[in-house]
């Protein structure tokens, strides 16, 4: 009797040793495979970051200056024109220069029609 329990003992460590070892070989497999659908989703992100546009760098150099406790919309700004072509750097400044140019014109033409404007109610409130 004795001998047919320590048998039975054996034979369970045995069955469990097998067990644990097919455990840990369906572990290995499957976090080998969680590793390849993993990096089959980050390939195509890591392109897109290493040869990404502009919109993606100045993205990135935000939230780097986020992280670091900088302004993020100066970073992004700052991101946004390194990552423009020369051409385009062109057009922008062109294009902010305009806007200064014109920006005191146009303030000037806004405070004459709201002064344009302020007359007209004051010369309808008196006729009434």
């Amino acid at each position: 009797m004795l001998r047919s329990v320590e048998a039975a003992i054996e034979w369970l460590k045995a069955h469990i040793r097998r067990l644990q070892e097919t455990v840990r070989d369906r572990g290995a497999m499957l976090t080998e495979k969680i590793k390849q659908k993993i990096q089959e989703w980050m390939n195509p992100l890591v392109d897109e970051v290493a040869h990404g546009g502009v919109g993606m760098q100045a993205g990135l150099e935000g939230v780097r200056a986020a992280l670091t406790g900088k302004n993020p919309v100066w970073a992004a700004i700052k991101g946004l024109v390194s990552g423009l072509s020369t051409k385009a750097k062109v057009a922008l400044i062109l294009l902010l220069v305009l806007g200064l140019l014109l920006g005191p014109v146009l303030l000037v033409v806004l405070l004459l029609a709201l002064l344009v404007m302020a007359i007209v109610a004051a010369v309808r409130a008196a006729a009434r």
